[in-house]
């Protein structure tokens, strides 16, 4: 029986696809195991960052050394790196078996292994997880063209599941066990826009928050551009939605943002986690940022430290920015020089480390929700409704949700216990 594994880099979308491709494999036939002994190995890449391509290049050098020497595994690669140009990825890579991109739809996926790798299935794949907590796509691609983003050149336009294909996958899901699940899209408040539903992002949440047995569902990502009061109010109507928002500011100058289109200011930024703050009282708010694109000047770069000590994240997710192909963003002038990279984005970590263990620590003595993912030996891990990773000593059903008293924090997890 022929073996596989999957190697995902990137983001949960490419976690998602990964478990889909998983999936078709497992109907035809093959079985899941390790890399080490995998008859054949797929990596499923990420473009967005520099840093994700050199990992897939370490990657393929450690499987290319085994099939010199072996004659195996047969090697795959998938997702954003060859898509930004198949023919000369297969070229540069001739050692590669199997190169995918990116496809709209998961029919199209399905279509691409299948052919890719000369097998038959003559029926359509349902996602089979005994996961509790598991991702499901909503939108593929992205309209918003941000100057340094390569999604729109790798992923495509904006692409919409219809609603009853989600809910149907939903469904399948909790009955397999799945009880909390995680909408996924490059930009979920659009979704619907492109084929002009009524039946919007909001809609959507709410139709899979009356799912029975479903226990919590959440998001990511969302654009700020995007996301407005009236679906927050919507939001704040639904039983069981994690408070927790993603939202990449990615720069603290409004001349930044306006050379990224990111196509909203400092001040309405402000403005809307305001109204978060409001709507939801107890929220988890965790954001992107992008450090010295072109032209940042140290005057900008300031801005950025000013308003991360303003907002307080819970949480921010930081890159030093690196030319990505086909981007407009590559083309501009004042590249700003490595050494000064990193020592603004070590600046910005140490205010945000700051930050967050004393965010962290506003949760000690408090009781919180959290929804256990998981059991390693005698702890139990979980998230808090505001999804902060949360350790407790003590062993519970993964799937269900506990009251649980924090007793301590530390930078990027609480501690806690069953509260009485």
């Amino acid at each position: 029986m022929p073996s596989f594994h999957f190697q995902t880099i990137g983001c949960q979308m490419n976690s998602a696809d990964s478990e889909f491709y998983a999936s078709i494999l497992t109907e035809c036939g093959f079985t899941q195991t390790d890399a080490d002994n995998a008859d054949l190995v797929f990596i499923n890449t990420c473009a967005v960052r520099e840093t994700s391509v050199h990992k897939l290049e370490s990657r393929l050098g450690e499987l290319f050394k085994r099939k010199r020497l072996t004659g195996m595994p047969r090697i795959g690669v998938v997702g954003c790196v060859p898509a930004i140009d198949l023919e000369v990825f297969k070229k540069k890579h001739k050692e590669v078996d199997f190169v995918l991109g990116t496809y709209p739809d998961r029919k199209s996926m399905e279509l691409a292994l299948v052919e890719a790798l000369g097998i038959a299935l003559d029926h359509p794949i349902a996602l089979k997880t005994s996961a509790v907590t598991a991702y499901v796509p909503i939108t593929t691609g992205c309209d918003s063209f941000c100057t340094y983003c390569i999604v729109p050149y790798t992923r495509g336009r904006l692409v919409s599941r219809k609603p009853e294909e989600i809910i149907e996958e939903c469904k399948q899901l909790i009955t397999n066990g799945t009880r909390e699940i995680v909408l996924l899209g490059q930009n979920v408040n659009v979704f619907g826009q492109d084929f002009n539903n009524k039946f919007g992002f909001a809609d959507l949440l709410s139709s899979i928050d009356e799912l029975d047995n479903l226990k919590r569902v959440r998001f990511i990502t969302s654009h700020p551009k995007d996301m407005d009061e009236t679906t927050l109010l919507k939001l704040r109507q639904l039983k069981k939605l994690a408070w927790y928002f993603h939202l990449p500011i990615q720069a603290g100058s409004d001349e930044v943002l306006c050379r990224m289109n990111r196509r909203y200011t400092i001040g309405q930024y402000k403005s809307l986690i305001e109204k978060i703050r409001n709507i939801f009282p107890v929220s988890g708010i965790t954001s992107d940022i992008i450090v010295g694109f072109p032209g940042e000047t140290n005057e900008q770069f300031e801005e950025t430290m000013d308003v991360v000590n303003q907002i307080r994240f819970d949480q921010v997710y930081m890159a030093m920015y690196s030319k990505r192909p086909k981007t407009p963003a590559a083309q501009f002038h004042q590249q700003v020089d490595r050494d000064e990279l990193h020592r603004r984005i070590s600046r910005l970590l140490d205010v945000q480390r700051a930050i967050s263990i004393e965010v962290s620590q506003e949760y000690v003595a408090r009781t919180c929700k959290v929804f256990i993912e998981s059991n390693n030996e005698d702890k139990s891990v979980g998230l808090t409704e505001t999804g902060k990773l949360t350790f407790i000593q003590q062993v519970l059903k993964p799937g269900e949700i506990y009251n649980v008293k924090i007793t301590r924090s530390s930078l990027s997890s609480l501690h806690g216990e069953i509260a009485e």
